[in-house]
C-alpha cells in the first residue's frame, strides 16, 4: 500500500544525494512537493540526479560537498540555506562500508570510515543547527541494522554506525529545539554498499561466514521503500526517535535470483 506524503513547501537538505539512499530520499521529497538541495562529493552525479527530478512537484538544486572537508561542509550547508531561504529538515545519508577483518584494519582505515560515517554527520549538523532551531526542524541520519547484528568483515562499518547512534543521542541532549531521528536500514537494493569490496576480499570473508554459519539477510528491500520511510519522518507532525526499515522475506533475493 502506497503512502501519500505531503511535503509542500518544506525545505530539505539531503547530504549524500548523488546516488543510493540519499538520491532516492531527495526524489521522494520533491515528488511530495518539497524543495530539496542535494549535496554530495560527485558533481556529475549531482547534476544527473537534479536533472532526473525536473518534472517533480517540488524543486531540486545542488551543492557540492565532500563531508570529509570541514570548510566544504560549512559552505554547502550555508549555500543550501541561502538557496532555500531557511531549513526545515536535514537528511544525512553518506556512508562507506569497507570489507575486512578488524585485525587487519590500520589507522587510516579507521580514520576514513569515521570521517564519512560519523564526523561528517556532526560537521554538517553543526553547520545546519541554527537554521533548524529557527524552524523547530528535524534531522534524520541513515544508520544500519548492523548496529544490532554485525558480521565478521563488517566491523569497521558497524562500529562507525554504533558511534553514529551515540552522536545522535548527544545532539538530542545539546539541541532540544531540533528533532533528531535515527533511520536503521536493513539490506537495501540499489546502493553502493559493496562497491569497494572486490572479488578476492568478498570470497575471503564469505568463506568465514559459511564456516561459521553466519549469513547476511536473504532478501533486499527496494530503495524506494527505504526512501519513503525516511521522507515520512520529515512529513509527520510527531517526533520519531528511531525507525527501522527492513526487507521482508518476500522481497527480492539478495543473490538476485
Amino acid at each position: 500500500m502506497a503512502v501519500t506524503l505531503d511535503l509542500s513547501g518544506k525545505r530539505i537538505l539531503v547530504v549524500g544525494a548523488s546516488s543510493g539512499v540519499g538520491r532516492a530520499v531527495a526524489r521522494t521529497v520533491v515528488e511530495a512537493g518539497g524543495h530539496a538541495v542535494l549535496a554530495a562529493r560527485r558533481a556529475e552525479g549531482l547534476a544527473d540526479a537534479v536533472a532526473s527530478m525536473a518534472s517533480a512537484r517540488g524543486q531540486a538544486t545542488a551543492q557540492v560537498c565532500d563531508v570529509t572537508d570541514p570548510p566544504q561542509c560549512r559552505d554547502a550547508v550555508q549555500g543550501a540555506i541561502t538557496q532555500l531561504g531557511g531549513l526545515d529538515g536535514l537528511v544525512y545519508a553518506p556512508g562507506i562500508s569497507p570489507l575486512g577483518l578488524l585485525k587487519d584494519a590500520g589507522h587510516e582505515d579507521w580514520q576514513r570510515v569515521f570521517a564519512v560515517n560519523v564526523i561528517g554527520a556532526s560537521l554538517v549538523t553543526a553547520a545546519a543547527l541554527d537554521a533548524l532551531e529557527e524552524t523547530r526542524g528535524r534531522a534524520v541520519y541513515v544508520g544500519s541494522y548492523s548496529t544490532r547484528q554485525s558480521l565478521p568483515g563488517l566491523g569497521l562499518y558497524s562500529t562507525s554506525k554504533v558511534a553514529l547512534q551515540g552522536l545522535i543521542a548527544a545532539w538530542r541532549m545539546e539541541a532540544p529545539g531540533v528533532d533528531f531521528t535515527s533511520a536503521l536500514l536493513g539490506n537495501t537494493a540499489g546502493t553502493e554498499f559493496a562497491s569497494e569490496w572486490g572479488a578476492e576480499k568478498t570470497a575471503e570473508i564469505t568463506r568465514i561466514w559459511i564456516e561459521r554459519n553466519l549469513f547476511p539477510a536473504a532478501t533486499m528491500m527496494r530503495l524506494e521503500a527505504a526512501a519513503e520511510a525516511i521522507a515520512m519522518v520529515l512529513a509527520v507532525e510527531g517526533f520519531i526517535d528511531e525507525i527501522a526499515i527492513m526487507p521482508r522475506q518476500a522481497d527480492v533475493s539478495a543473490s538476485g535470483s
